[in-house]
């Protein structure tokens, strides 16, 4: 006999020790929508392509970050030799 596990949403963060940074868990379940009516299926295809989006803005900016810091720093002080 399986049980089904009911389906939750959750934001989990993590605390790392050590660095910088914590780690974030995001869980979204996908509800099978064939059993809804049309229109509520678009709605709620359009709510979950929106938060994959917002998904999105928050791992750009994230690689935004990362590559600010990944470039080499060229203005370094040039030292005259006499």
């Amino acid at each position: 006999m399986s049980e089904e596990k009911e389906p939750t949403i959750g934001l989990d963060i993590e605390e790392q020790p050590e660095g910088p940074f914590d780690l974030l868990r995001l869980t979204l379940p996908l509800p099978r929508l064939m059993f809804l009516p049309k229109e509520a299926r678009e709605h709620l295809r359009t709510a979950r392509r929106e938060q994959l989006l917002a998904l999105r803005s928050l791992l750009d900016t994230a690689i935004e970050q990362l590559e600010k810091e990944e470039k080499p720093r060229h203005k370094a002080e040039r030292v005259e030799v006499e």
